[in-house]
This record gives structure tokens, sequence and C-alpha cells, in this order.
């Protein structure tokens, strides 16, 4: 029997590493970490029982003591570089830019050279306001990945931290050419460089080719609408509005913004009819303006149609 119980422990004990890995692969991360410590204290595998209990506990939201567990493990293991980068992660994630950056540059030093650490470091180095440094590793990222969509917006902030407007452009028409994920996003955000150089027609260009990559985009259209108001173009701002009707997305906020164009040129049946559709889509915006149209009819002595438009209100129709 004393025999038995010697050597069940030692059998149990050698397949706890392997048996929590079954359970982590399983998605049971809870169920694995008992065992990962379990093979922590038995040795065999220990600096790998480290770094794989930090990954089930990164998977249970429990980051912080993650972070022990792999710190642990590049004690044990010095260039184990995926605990590196994981702890980079952390340290990233956590807002902790310097720590980040020491972790990521050490992964890099034990060969880790992807995208995924320089468009990080490149984050983290824009958080300190390190231009330089950033535009080196967003660069860095686009030479390994030019589908890396995130990478070009970073080295287009550089330059837009630069004050360069007209380079953080050019990045992005570089992205359009050179990678299929770029979307109606890029457009936006040019037109809002274009803005910033008070290059009005440009940057509506570039909303108006926004809109087109994505006509169902309701605060894009709206935004296109406003930027057409001020630039004395109303009946434009109609159109744009009149075109996202079609698509049958945000029915209320288009018409709320139609009926104040209306209204705003007197065209009060219109920017009733706007008004009321809106607040029939759910626009308590809709009934407001609604009420203001026959507040204009009160105040001109119209009592018959102001309170035919007051009756329309209650009958909500």
């Amino acid at each position: 029997m004393l025999l038995l119980l010697c050597v069940a422990p030692l059998f149990a004990a050698e397949d706890y590493f392997f048996r929590a890995n079954e359970l982590y692969d399983q998605g049971k991360y809870k169920e694995s970490v008992p065992l990962y410590r379990a093979a922590i204290d038995e040795g065999r595998y220990e600096p790998f029982a480290w770094f794989n209990l930090g990954n089930a506990l990164v998977q249970l939201g429990r980051k912080e003591v993650a972070l022990v567990a792999y710190k642990r493990t590049v004690e044990l293991l010095p260039k184990f570089v995926k605990a590196w980068l994981l702890m980079g992660d952390i340290y990233y994630l956590a807002g902790d830019p310097g720590e980040a950056i020491a972790a990521y540059k050490r992964a890099l030093e034990l060969g880790e050279e992807n995208d995924h650490v320089h468009f990080a470091l490149g984050e983290c180095y824009m958080k300190g306001r390190d231009w330089t440094l950033a535009q080196k590793h967003f660069e860095s990222a686009l030479r390994l990945n030019p589908d890396r969509m995130d990478a070009w917006y970073g080295l287009a902030d550089v330059y837009e931290k630069l004050g360069d407007y007209e380079y953080a452009i050019k990045t992005l028409r570089n992205a359009l050419q050179m990678t299929a994920t770029a979307g109606a996003d890029v457009h936006f955000t040019m037109a809002y460089y274009y803005r910033s150089m008070d290059s009005t027609r440009q940057s509506l260009n570039e909303m108006e080719n926004g809109i087109l990559m994505d006509p169902e985009n309701v605060s894009a259209r709206r935004y296109l609408a406003q930027m057409y108001l001020k630039d004395g173009s109303p009946w434009m701002a109609i159109f744009t509005l009149e075109e996202g009707l079609r698509h049958k997305k945000g029915l209320g906020d288009l018409n709320v913004d139609l009926g104040q164009i209306y209204f705003s040129q007197k065209r009060y049946d219109e920017a009733l009819d706007c008004y009321m559709k809106a607040w029939l889509a759910g626009n308590s915006q809709g009934r407001i303006g609604a009420e203001n149209v026959g507040h204009v009819y009160s105040n001109a002595g119209d009592d018959e149609k102001a309170n035919a438009i007051y009756k329309r209100i209650r009958e909500k129709r």
C-alpha cells in the first residue's frame, strides 16, 4: 500500500502538464489552471507550465496574474520569445508603453520579426510622442504586411501629428493602391485631412468617394450633407440625404436633417412631412420639428393651418 501511494502521485504529477493542455485545447481554461499549478510544483515542465498558465489566465481575463506567469517564464527561459511578446501585449493593453516597448524590443532581439510587434511598437512610440521611431516601426510593419490597414492609418497619423497633411494623404493613397483591405474610411480620413488644409472641394470629393463605397453609412452621409450646407449647396445636401433614404437606414435622422433644411428654406409643408416621418421612425426630434412648423403658422395668424398640423401631430400620422 505504501508503494502504491508513492508511485501513484508520481504518475499523476507527470500527467498534470499534458492533461492541463488537453483542457486548454477544449476551452476549459478555468479547469486547466490548477493542473498547470500542479505541474509547476512538480517542476518537470515548469517553464512551459508557467507559460501555458499565463495563456489560460489571459483567456480568463486575469491579465495581471498572467503577467506574473510570463515573467516567471522568462526568468527560467530568458530566450522564450513568445513570453516576451505576450508580456508586451499585456503592458500595451494596460496603457504602460514603456514596459511594453522593453518587452517588444527583447522579442525583436530574439528574432520575433513580424508585423504585430512592429505595429505595437509604433503605437507605443506614438503614445510617447516619438514620431521618428513610430514612423520607423509602422513602415516595418507595412514592409512585412502591406495589407495591415491599421499600420497605414498609424503612419498617416504620424504625418498628421507633424502637421504634414499632404504626406498623410499620400500615405493613404498608397494604401488604396497596395492593399485590398482599404475601405470607405480611408476616403473619410483623407476628407478630414483636406478639411484641415482648408481644401473644401477636395474634402467633399473624398467624402463622396467614401459614400460611394459605403452608401449605407448614415453618419458619413449626414456629415457630407452638413458640408454641402456650409459650402452653400443646400440642393446637394438635400440630394445626399434623399439618396440615403433609398437605403432604408437611419430614416429618423435623415428625415430630421431634411426637415431642418426645408424649414430653413421656408418650405414648411415639405419640412412637416419629413419631421413626421422622422417621428414615426422613432426620432423624437421629429415631433419637435413638426410642432415648430405649427408654431410658424400660429404666429402668422393662420390658426386653421396650425390647428390642422397640431391635430396631425396628436394623431401621429
